[in-house]
């Protein structure tokens, strides 16, 4: 077991919430409350407990005046003052104070390797840990899985059990090896239910695995993600590119039992206005 923790994590929130479009021009999906605090601040804490020393999160141009706001709101005395104005204890301090946290615009295309790389240009360092801000760890616990468990030096990805019932909102991993640490093989995006049941009576349940939103990236596979990038007018799914280099260099596969929770799912409002719209 690896002991040593990474120590920069690329916060992606470079997208537009269009599956949850009822509130998200006003709001970034990523400040959906979890547990009464918005769910960036869950992740920012995730990377604090996890030893990182320094995060950046990767955000869209459209909602930079509210990331003006939360950049302030994380720094260091943030709470203090807020407590001195509102006359009031409002709670623990949000961050450790040891994680330097950075915002920066995304530029390129707005898809997830491009946030992956725009995060790593910034941050300059060698392995970086990758979280999507709209996949919320209530624990703060699963980039502390990802760097623990993984080998040093290897790519490796969070993913949970196979659920069928789920699947077709996940990437679907096909492992080899057995315990808790696999080896990807393949994987398979968001299959049908049809397919979903295919791929468990071929391989078996215990051979697959739910992509969750956390992913440690080395040098290597980062640029294997930029020439994947590079080859085609519409960038490729992290997913699959991450796939495809696995069929040449090792992506270990660490199971999380924890499920994460998904801010970008539609809340009973706006799936009933997209079924009335369809």
């Amino acid at each position: 077991m690896n002991t040593q923790t990474d120590t920069a994590v690329v916060i992606a929130a470079g997208g537009l919430g269009t599956r949850v479009t009822g509130w998200s021009p006003f709001l970034p999906k990523e400040f959906r409350p979890v547990g009464g605090r918005p769910g960036l601040l869950h992740v920012l804490e995730e990377s604090a407990a996890s030893g990182a020393a320094r995060a950046v999160v990767v955000h869209h141009p459209y909602y930079a005046p509210l990331i003006d706001w939360t950049s302030q709101v994380v720094a260091p005395g943030a709470l203090a003052r807020y407590q001195e104005i509102a006359q009031q204890p409002v709670g623990r301090q949000p961050l450790a104070e040891g994680l330097h946290v950075d915002f920066i615009p995304q530029h390129g295309r707005y898809a997830d390797i491009t946030s992956a790389l725009n995060g790593a240009d910034h941050l300059r360092t060698g392995d970086i840990c990758l979280a999507f801000a709209d996949n919320v760890d209530p624990g703060h616990t699963a980039l502390t899985q990802l760097t623990s468990a993984a080998s040093p030096g290897v790519a490796a990805v969070l993913a949970g059990p196979f659920d069928i019932d789920t699947a077709a909102n996940h990437g679907v991993i096909i492992c080899t090896g057995s315990g808790p640490v696999r080896t990807m093989f393949t994987l398979v995006e968001k299959p049908d239910p049809a397919h979903a049941a295919q791929l468990a009576a071929e391989h078996g349940p215990d051979n697959l695995r739910l992509l969750q939103g956390r992913i440690r990236l080395t040098p290597r596979s980062l640029r294997h993600l930029a020439r994947a990038a590079s080859r085609t007018a519409e960038e490729p799914k992290l997913s699959l590119a991450l796939a495809a280099f696995a069929r040449h260099h090792r992506v270990e596969v660490i199971t999380n039992t924890n499920p994460l929770i998904d801010l970008g799912t539609p809340d009973r409002a706006d799936a009933q206005t997209m079924v009335t719209r369809s």
